[in-house]
């Protein structure tokens, strides 16, 4: 070895130290500076440890300024090298000494690393292989964000998220009815325009008592962390940043937060956004002379926003003009003129009766054959003979009408009465006397209807309320009646419900869980994990009004409703805590109420006015806003009877007109488009085909177990994961307290204090993340024992990886992501195919040795190995241009071939589609091939 003063040398057995610069030369000695540790090292010149880091022209350098260097010339004087070249900053020309390079460097090429003696144990090689294989399989599969939800595997649901999902910035409105999973539909879209590149920046609006819902459903559904914006946070950040908005990559806020402060709006516009999300969009109210101040206001976001979702789970019959005004926000447009739109839905209309025969597997008339044919006259030839076609012919010609309905593409709308799944729901309902305490109650001069509702509320009674409210006994008598099932308990009040279950522990022993808007979403997933608990854990849940939002408990089917809400809406949302699809069992509705009081005449009004126990009540407001005043009136105890029973009557009235318009204007056609029926089966199966697998769970276990990731069983379904002593790097998302997990999601649904691990799982990420973006693998020793081959033979296995940078949205991964390619040469440099198990880890003398006597085959062997992956490499951007072109392409004449028939297909859908082709064919054809890693395997025996 030649040493100079200056030059760049790196430690055998000392990487850490980072790059070391030769400060004294002796006799017999030589010593370095590790600048980056502050240390000094002095070796015998005769044995020292080290090699001289040089860098070739094409290289990326960085100096100690932490400016890059790129290499396209270097000259040595004095035994030093200088290198120069384009720096990456300023794209000017300079020189760097080496005596300048940064010391905190780190050999990262695979070759140069093996041939300085920097090796890692055989088993991160494997590792590093399979991240890429795992990372590579998971981008191209078609269930990228589909299968990391924490959700059922509802048919309709699954077919709308994979429908809207894979367009371009889609602009939809999702308006199934209530309990049919709309909330779940937009975040399995959201995830997956995430993971898919299609979106990074989201921004979702609700109504404020929503806003909570929503954050943790996003994150318990599909991992993803959204922020709250309101005015505090806003004031917090203007200080920071011109615009707040711009300071997160997805946000969550309230409409009315919005909509009354117009500098937050104006800022909320400025910022870029690739997905608008709305819910409760029905409140936006509209008229062509006077929209609403909120209609306003999502407007203007909806116009500066490519992507847009709606979510409304009120139907268009009970107010056609603000169903044209939430499409008119889609595509303004499109949809400009309300009596020109009500006439073309008139003619959607007539074709979907037309075509019911054909949806319910029956023979269509010449009548009907002849409307379908006036809607689509390039059709009429294949009409002729529709009666005789074959079930999959017949499914080909639904799907072409459907492409051509007006709205097919804008609005996604399922019905109960359209979906199967739902359990039957059985009201027992339990008359009571009114107790003194609350007849003197009554008595008084009070004013407040709650108050005649939930007595227990007042404050001269609500400290004493459960030693006289028989509902207390009635209650411990229902739990010791089914005390091997599970008990749902809702009412007004978090007081009520705290008080409630005070009184049960005391008079009964039972200790229920007790869930409010009080308690932090911490502690409302430990209470709500105690009650999913199948041994150990609560028999009863008691929730305040606020504190059910949003929760699946459909585990159980026992619902106590210890008070009446007031509102149609409301009542319909405790009762979705169970009814919902999904559900194995009835749903056994248990109401106690006081004969002759406000409970018993509300109690009535739902029951036999609108039905509400036992059938969803999808007309509820919009009658309870039609009477409210007179019931409200005809509740109050001292009220006349006759009042009541005309409420009742004219509700009766109300229920059976609504119901009948609301079926008479179902669109069977669009329910079938929304539905999925047909076309989303082969998805589901192959997402149950993924749950099925143990391939990621053996995979997860390895690799966690190699990163130092200490892994407990909890139960046959779940392990607890801990950081170990020997972690190689922080895993986000790992703290010291653990994290449980599953792999099984009927687990995750039934218990959701765990987490449930999928490849879409960002922890899952992480852990790969923490192998592939370290140099663990990238060069490794390995002794093997295979009598059957020759002592002393070796083998190169080389791993090289085909890559192409490009902006999220073109989605090069689907088409070309990171491609591992591996290689293995034996000693002659022929290419081999071999496998390699139970290698074990060479010891730092031998290993020395050998990659000194075998340094001229190695560098032989990878020019090789080059050649080869070269040639794959070729014939894979081949295959991948192809692909590519022919999967596009075809989308692309599909959608220009709608776009004469269907004016809903937008030019900026197209334009986007047209130039990814382009772009994605000059990076696929553009694409490099680089040395990911390199191990060298020794037989002896």
């Amino acid at each position: 070895m030649s040493f100079a003063l200056g030059q760049r040398w790196i430690s055998q057995t000392e990487s850490e130290l980072g790059l070391g610069t030769v400060v004294e030369i002796a006799d017999r000695t030589v010593s370095l500076l590790f600048v980056a540790t502050g240390e000094q090292r002095t070796y015998t010149l005769a044995s020292a440890p080290l090699v001289r880091v040089t860098f070739a022209i094409g290289d990326k350098i960085s100096s100690h300024e932490g400016w890059q260097l790129l290499v396209d010339e270097i000259s040595e004087q004095d035994g030093q090298l200088t290198y120069s070249g384009q720096r990456l900053d300023t794209g000017r020309k300079a020189s760097l000494k080496e005596t300048f390079l940064d010391h905190h460097f780190i050999l990262d090429q695979p070759d140069q690393r093996l041939l300085s003696g920097q090796y890692d144990d055989p088993k991160w090689f494997d590792l590093r292989l399979a991240c890429l294989e795992q990372q590579y399989q998971h981008q191209i599969s078609p269930l990228l964000g589909m299968t990391g939800a924490r959700v059922d595997l509802i048919p309709h649901q699954i077919h709308i998220a994979s429908e809207v999902a894979g367009r371009y910035a889609p602009r939809v409105l999702l308006a199934d009815e209530v309990g049919l999973g709309k909330t779940i539909e937009a975040a399995l879209i959201i995830h997956q325009q995430i993971l898919t590149g299609r979106a990074a920046r989201v921004l979702i609006v609700v109504p404020d008592s929503l806003v909570h819902q929503w954050l943790v459903e996003m994150l318990r559904r599909v991992n993803l962390a959204f922020a709250i914006f309101d005015t505090e946070r806003c004031q917090a950040l203007n200080e920071e940043s011109s615009n707040p908005f711009e300071s997160e990559q997805l946000v969550l806020c309230s409409l009315d937060f919005l909509a009354q402060n117009p500098k937050y709006q104006a800022q909320a516009e400025a910022a870029p956004w690739d997905l608008l999300v709305v819910d409760e969009a029905h409140h936006l109210q509209w008229s062509e002379d006077a929209p609403s101040q909120a209609y306003q206001c999502i407007e203007a976001l909806a116009a500066v926003t490519s992507g847009v979702l709606l979510l409304t789970a009120t139907p268009d019959q009970l107010g056609h003009a603000s169903h044209f005004a939430r499409l008119r926000l889609l595509d303004p447009d499109r949809f400009y003129d309300y009596q020109a739109f009500l006439q073309e839905e008139q003619g959607y209309s007539h074709l979907a009766d037309a075509l019911t025969p054909l949806l319910e597997g029956e023979t269509l008339s010449m009548a009907q054959i002849s409307a379908i044919a006036d809607f689509a006259p390039e059709l009429a030839d294949r009409l002729k003979s529709v009666n005789q076609a074959t079930e999959q012919e017949k499914q080909h010609l639904l799907g072409e009408l459907i492409d051509r309905h007006g709205t097919g593409r804008l609005l996604f709308r399922n019905s109960r009465s359209g979906i199967k799944g739902f359990p039957a729901r059985i009201l027992h309902s339990y008359p009571l006397t009114l107790p003194d305490q609350y007849k003197a109650l009554f008595g008084q001069e009070i004013p407040e209807l709650q108050y005649y509702l939930t007595p227990e509320r007042h404050g001269s009674v609500q400290e004493s309320w459960t030693q006289n409210d028989p509902r207390v006994d009635w209650f411990v008598q229902l739990l010791q009646q089914h005390k091997d099932e599970k008990v749902l308990v809702i009412c007004a009040s978090a007081g009520t419900a705290m008080k409630l279950a005070e009184a049960l522990r005391v008079k009964a022993g039972i200790h229920a869980g007790v869930f409010h808007e009080g308690l932090s979403i911490v502690e409302r997933d430990k209470m709500a994990a105690f009650f999913a608990q199948s041994e150990q854990g609560a028999q009863a849940l008691i929730c305040s009004e606020i504190g059910s939002e949003g929760r699946n408990f459909q585990f159980a089917h026992h619902l106590v409703l210890f008070d009446l809400p007031l509102l149609p809406d409301l009542l319909e949302q405790r009762i979705g805590r169970l009814d919902r699809i999904g559900q194995q069992q009835d749903v056994q509705i248990h109401l106690p109420y006081f004969t002759g009081s406000a409970q018993h005449r509300l109690l009535d009004w739902y029951h036999q006015g609108l039905n509400a126990f036992e059938q969803t009540c999808p007309v509820g407001s919009s009658i309870f806003e039609q009477v409210q005043q007179q019931l409200i009136a005809a509740l109050r105890p001292d009220s006349d009877p006759a009042l009541f029973d005309a409420v009742l009557q004219q509700s009766q009235l109300l229920y059976r007109q609504l119901k009948a318009e609301l079926e008479a204007g179902r669109d069977k056609l669009l329910e079938l488009n929304s539905s999925g029926r047909g076309k989303v089966e082969p998805l589901l199966e192959a997402i149950r085909s993924s749950d099925d697998s143990a391939r990621l769970e053996r995979f997860m276990g390895r690799l966690l177990d190699a990163i130092g990731v200490v892994q407990e069983d909890r139960d046959e379904s779940s392990y607890i994961l801990r950081p170990g002593d020997t972690m190689v790097n922080q895993l986000p998302g790992l703290d010291e307290e653990g994290l449980t997990i599953t792999y099984e999601r009927q687990a995750a649904l039934a218990m959701e204090d765990i987490q449930f691990f999928s490849a879409d799982h960002p922890m899952v990420r992480h852990a790969m993340d923490v192998i592939l973006t370290d140099t663990l693998g990238k060069s490794s020793l390995a002794l093997m024992q295979d009598k059957s081959l020759a002592n002393g033979c070796y083998f190169i296995e080389c791993l090289f990886v085909l890559s192409a940078n490009a902006s999220r949205d073109l989605q090069l991964h689907r088409h070309l992501p990171p491609t591992p390619i591996r290689l293995c040469l034996d000693a002659k440099g022929n290419e081999v195919e071999q496998s390699f198990t139970e290698l074990q880890p060479l010891n730092s003398k031998i290993a020395g040795q050998l990659l000194k006597a075998l340094e001229a085959q190695i560098q032989t062997g990878l020019k090789q190995a080059g050649k080869a992956a070269g040639k794959t490499a070729r014939e894979l951007r081949h295959s991948c241009l192809g692909r590519m072109q022919s999967e596009l392409g075809d989308e692309l004449d599909r959608l220009l071939n709608l776009k004469k028939l269907n004016p809903s297909i937008r030019d900026e859908e197209i334009q986007h589609l047209a130039r990814q082709i382009h772009q994605l064919g000059e990076l696929i054809n553009g694409a490099r091939l680089q040395l990911e890693a390199i191990r060298l395997i020794v037989n002896s025996h």
